[in-house]
């Protein structure tokens, strides 16, 4: 199944939504970041495989879950439910944060 349109699902532990994400980048980031990770959230919206960096496992739901460089130190960790045409999600922040190390 080829999906037209993809939906975005915030997972983060702060931000179940798109509005409680704009409250939380917002105190997270100045504001050119902020407008960086909200175009890269768009592209993966558009097409989420075009822009993986890397496989990192399976999510709690056993999606592909992947990486995304927003800038040199901020990452965007998703996953993909090709079945529902679902885009998860999980974490935004610095590469550190995203990766737990």
């Amino acid at each position: 199944m080829v999906c037209r349109e993809w939906k975005l699902r915030f997972q983060l532990k702060k931000a179940k939504s798109y509005e409680e994400f704009i409250e939380f980048a917002t105190d997270e980031f100045n504001d050119k970041l902020l407008m960086l990770v909200l175009e890269k959230l768009e592209l993966l919206q558009e097409n989420p495989f075009k822009y993986s960096r890397e496989k990192l496992g399976k999510d709690i739901y056993g999606n592909t879950m992947f990486s995304t460089e927003v800038t040199g130190d901020i990452r965007i960790l998703y996953s993909v439910d090709s079945k529902n045409c679902i885009v998860f999600i999980w974490e935004v922040g610095s590469h550190k944060k995203v990766y737990g190390h």
